[in-house]
């Protein structure tokens, strides 16, 4: 488990455990190493190109990303293929996605014609090319098409339509990644590849190259990115953990951690200068690190932590493990990247907030 920092840090203080980073970056990779589905790692989750690139190293084939806005941090990473795995819709982001596909690979997901139409016209008038997957409703009910027919039209049109190539699907089990129970994730898995499958060889059937299916996430790596449909899983807890996937028995280390101080101490009660804006709080309380049996209670900038042993004192720094890593690392400016104890390097948030 990772030490705390010495000299302390002002607090609160995002912290990424580098140990932890690279044991679980190397253990994804092994994993996938023989396996047709290669990893292309979600940004929503990282916000730090820093570890992006690091993801990058170790055989990832790109990086995925949900906003618009994320994908031009990557871009001006260096990261050189990138998939936004949402629909970019309003004509001012199309113009700028457009123009970000003559700086890097970019792909995206579509599931409209008006959309592919418009995609393709902001590609001609940038003179850039866009990959184009079709999202497929897999069983989540989010986004993407909802039948093979329509799936199949629409990839036909963005086939045929000017500066834009059909890449193949998008399609993301978000119904059962969090799953308690690891055999309801490993038949809603197979439930779910088999509608993709269905789709592919339908687009197959019609003559359509399908060159890459991209979906699965963390809690189902094993069965979309050990399967023989998904050539790309998007998995990106993976690298942090937090409190919800690390109910799942997975192979990963919680690499994200919130340091706190003691702020003010009474007998049978102690206050950390954490709270509510410190975490990402949809997924429920954040972890005290150690002390996992304590009582604790967030307001707005304080966490209320029962201590009937009166074991802080005024000045102790404290570890927490949120609920939601995902949520938490867009919180912070800055993550410290620590190893044994000390800070080796100060890396940016560039993903923070990066929400159009």
């Amino acid at each position: 488990m990772i030490k705390i920092p010495v000299p302390a840090l002002e607090t609160p203080a995002l912290l990424v455990d580098m140990e932890a980073i690279e044991h679980n970056i190397a253990t994804m990779a092994d994993f996938l190493a023989d396996k047709q589905c290669k990893l292309r790692p979600h940004f929503k989750t990282v916000k730090v190109p820093d570890l992006s690139l690091m993801q990058l190293a170790a055989g990832a084939k790109g990086i995925t990303c949900a906003k618009l806005s994320e994908a031009e941090v990557l871009a001006e990473a260096g990261v050189p293929n990138v998939l936004i795995a949402n629909q970019v819709i309003w004509p001012s982001k199309i113009e700028r996605l457009a123009k970000l596909a003559g700086k890097t690979r970019m792909c995206v997901a579509v599931d409209s014609e008006a959309n592919a139409r418009d995609l393709s016209q902001a590609c001609v008038n940038a003179g850039t090319t866009l990959y184009c997957l079709v999202e497929y409703d897999c069983g989540a009910h989010r986004c993407g098409v909802r039948s093979i027919e329509d799936g199949v039209a629409l990839a036909k049109l963005i086939e045929a339509l000017p500066n834009l190539v059909f890449e193949g699907i998008q399609a993301y089990e978000a119904h059962i990644v969090l799953k308690p129970e690891e055999e309801v994730r490993r038949e809603g898995a197979k439930e779910s590849n088999a509608a993709v499958a269905e789709f592919r060889d339908a687009l197959l059937a019609a003559g359509l190259c399908v060159n890459e299916i991209s979906g699965g996430g963390t809690g189902t790596y094993k069965y979309t990115g050990g399967g023989d449909v998904y050539t790309e899983l998007q998995a990106g807890s993976y690298l942090y953990m937090d409190g919800r996937y690390g109910k799942l028995g997975l192979p990963f280390k919680n690499a994200q951690f919130v340091l706190g101080t003691i702020m003010s101490k009474h007998p049978g009660i102690a206050f950390a200068d954490v709270g509510l804006k410190s975490f990402g709080m949809d997924n429920g309380n954040p972890i005290l690190v150690g002390h996992e049996d304590l009582f604790i209670k967030l307001n707005e900038e304080h966490c209320r932590i029962d201590d009937p042993e009166d074991i802080f004192k005024v000045g102790d720094q404290v570890l927490f493990i949120s609920g939601h890593c995902c949520t938490t690392v867009n919180i912070f400016d800055f993550a410290y990247a620590v190893r044994d104890g000390k800070v080796e390097k100060i890396m940016e948030v560039k993903g923070r907030g990066k929400s159009v």
